[in-house]
């Protein structure tokens, strides 16, 4: 199973791509509050560099921390 992990719940966010329970790779990018800006690109960067996309993905995983990040 292909899962997509997203973390924005501090200065830093992360994407993470695993299968099963082995990470495939991990991106972070740490610009405090332009989460909603460079997030997009860092998943997008995350499936062009393994050759999979959205549709690829099973799972998708996200924390709940005390920083937002709203889905336009």
């Amino acid at each position: 199973m292909k899962i997509l992990a997203i973390s924005t719940s501090s200065k830093t966010a992360s994407a993470s791509l695993l299968e099963d329970d082995k990470l495939i790779q991990e991106l972070n990018i740490c610009n405090e509050i332009t989460h909603s800006e460079k997030l997009m690109p860092l998943i997008d960067e995350l499936f062009t560099s393994n050759g999979i996309t959205l549709s690829d993905i099973e799972l998708i995983a996200c924390d709940n921390g005390p920083r937002f990040f709203y889905w336009y």
